[in-house]
């Protein structure tokens, strides 16, 4: 099946409800279907698309590792610890980036290929400390700790899965 990396929401939805409909015909021949995927399937996965559209079937789904917790593992840095507060946000809106930075003591950004330069400024502007990590786990793994080395750089949609 294919999963197009694209922003355009109507080729996405158009692609998934086509996937939904191949996966409910082999469902309805009695046929076990699998579906694989990196990282957390309940977290910013194609997958949760796909178990919309398959809602009147039986399904069991096996959590993952988040990009996140394995970068802040690969890192060898802590996500939060003691009482100290965290949040995930995927970077659409700097406005709501912002106001998770001043609300938690530590944030975890995902998807920032867009508006990276934006978010670099935005951690310096309030004083946080970020990493960069690429594909994480995956042979072409990059990790930064100097955020301005990205700026004006592509990062390719794959990328993506990066946290901050």
């Amino acid at each position: 099946m294919e999963f197009p990396m694209t922003y355009s929401k109507e080729d996405l939805k158009t692609k998934w409800e086509e996937n939904v409909k191949k996966i409910k015909e082999l469902l309805d021949e009695g046929k076990d279907v699998a579906f694989i995927t990196i990282g957390d399937p309940m977290i910013y996965s194609t997958y949760i698309y796909i178990l919309k559209g398959i809602e009147d079937y039986e399904v069991e789904t096996i959590p993952g590792i988040t990009s996140y917790s394995a970068a802040a593992s690969r890192l060898n840095i802590p996500i939060a610890e003691g009482n100290e507060t965290f949040a995930v946000i995927s970077s659409g809106d700097v406005t709501e980036i912002s106001k998770a930075l001043d609300m938690f003591d530590n944030v975890v950004l995902m998807k920032i290929s867009r508006r990276y330069e934006e978010i670099v400024n935005l951690l310096k502007e309030k004083s946080f400390k970020g990493y960069l990590v690429i594909k994480c786990g995956h042979k072409e793994e990059k990790i930064s700790y100097d955020l301005d080395r990205y700026i004006g750089k592509k990062i390719d949609y794959l990328d993506r899965k990066s946290v901050v």
